[in-house]
């Protein structure tokens, strides 16, 4: 097959590589093995914002196993078994009717069950139910030359914490068993609240975590009178008896290819930001929206991220411990003195990491920032994150675009144990990415 330019979903990173879709597992398996690519990557649906799933003249490959939600059975104890590259999407609609949901939801319905398991990702209410790992009981991975390993906490416990959140990098994930928790609701309650700085805002989630199942906060990081300024919205599984309705599908908005296309811009986002905090300041009372609008506002408008145009957009999140929200303001505050433009900002509160050995979340405060694709916001970037370094903070990988490679070791304290077990299970370094190749993380 001839190799193409593909490109992230932040459309910042670029590569030419070969790209095979296979829909049996045995395909897959010989693939890999006969493949004389500079490396191999699996890749589900294409929603890395860097370079996780890119290959520079090597093989990206994925696995779209059909009918994905047919006879899917949930356990009396919650327990389901899934495709890895079933959407979070496809499992909420399956499963939601029956009185069931997934504990930690990512941001998004249409990344892959696999691509959330190899980012360990995380959705609105970590600092109680924990990334995706939480909720795996067992992956099934086939790993550099063609075997598929059944691993779970007690059996090849080191290949399941090392899959989950390793980027792809120690192998394809065929399948996982989740654990479910019981809804008595397809619908939230959501709540608005306002508030005019970082620190009453700080106060007012840490508040609502205390009784809401699910929060998040918008910040406004272009106002110059109050750096910080933002809304919280947090929401509760609202019961609704005994009929469980079925997930409703969005009105999407389409965003066309870019071509000359930007309408990111300052005087934009400012008239943004300005009128969304007008807005929420008014909206008092409680409403009630599915789980779907609640949990993933941005899969309403098909394609958003060709608003950034040809250059694309870097997402740049990162976690703070408690004790350095010092830090975090110096950030927020920072961007009036630099031309990156910080069009977009979403904080979350964080519990207990994850026994992952890349695990991102951990106690404290995560803030994702999307910002165009310029050399100011690298410049910008690259500036704090050894701060953050420094301040026990990290960066997520799987969002990751810029970091330095040399701070890995200080911001994922158990790296150097997760590469003794990548090259245990891949000593040929099959697995590649632009990514681990940046970052040095494999052989």
């Amino acid at each position: 097959m001839p190799k193409m330019i593909s490109h992230s979903w932040g459309n910042n990173k670029r590569t030419f590589a070969e790209h095979q879709t296979h829909f049996q597992i045995p395909n897959v398996a010989e693939t890999i093995v006969n493949s004389h690519s500079s490396g191999v990557i699996p890749r589900g649906a294409g929603r890395s914002y860097g370079d996780q799933a890119l290959v520079s003249d090597g093989l990206m490959i994925s696995l779209t196993q059909q009918d994905n939600s047919m006879d899917l059975e949930v356990h009396n104890s919650g327990l389901v078994s899934v495709k890895g590259d079933m959407t979070i999407g496809e499992l909420l609609d399956a499963t939601m009717p029956l009185g069931w949901i997934l504990p930690a939801i990512p941001g998004s319905q249409h990344i892959t069950i696999g691509g959330a398991l190899a980012a360990d990702a995380h959705g609105k209410n970590h600092w109680h139910q924990s990334s995706i790992a939480s909720c795996c009981q067992e992956l099934n991975v086939m790993i550099s030359d063609g075997t598929i390993i059944r691993c779970n906490r007690e059996v090849e416990n080191q290949l399941f914490w090392a899959t989950i959140g390793g980027l792809g990098l120690t192998g394809l994930i065929t399948s996982a068993t989740l654990r479910l928790q019981r809804i008595t609701g397809t619908s939230v309650q959501v709540q608005t609240r306002t508030y005019k700085n970082l620190s009453s805002l700080l106060k007012g989630f840490e508040d609502v975590t205390a009784s809401e199942e699910y929060a998040v906060a918008w910040l406004d990081l272009l106002t110059s009178r109050q750096p910080g300024r933002g809304v919280v919205r947090s929401a509760s599984i609202y019961h609704q008896g005994q009929t469980m309705a079925k997930p409703k599908r969005f009105n999407q908005i389409h965003i066309p290819k870019p071509r000359n296309l930007n309408v990111v811009l300052p005087p934009i986002c400012r008239s943004h930001n300005n009128l969304k905090y007008l807005i929420s300041s008014k909206a008092r009372d409680l409403r009630v929206t599915s789980i779907q609008n609640y949990l993933f506002p941005l899969d309403r408008v098909r394609n958003w991220n060709h608003l950034y145009g040809k250059s694309g957009l870097i997402q740049w999140q990162f976690i703070l411990p408690d004790k350095e929200t010092s830090l975090l303001e110096e950030i927020i505050v920072g961007f009036r003195k630099t031309s990156a433009l910080p069009a977009l900002a979403v904080l979350k509160r964080c519990g207990e990491a994850s026994e992952s050995y890349l695990s991102f979340c951990s106690p404290g405060w995560t803030l994702a920032i999307d910002l165009p694709a310029t050399q100011d916001s690298y410049r910008y970037i690259n500036e704090y994150n050894s701060r953050i370094a420094s301040a026990e903070g990290r960066v997520n990988l799987a969002k990751d675009s810029c970091v330095d490679a040399d701070l890995l070791d200080k911001m994922y304290p158990k790296l150097a144990h997760w590469k003794t077990i990548q090259k245990r299970f891949d000593p040929q370094g099959i697995w590649q990415s632009d990514l681990s190749r940046r970052l040095l993380l494999c052989n």
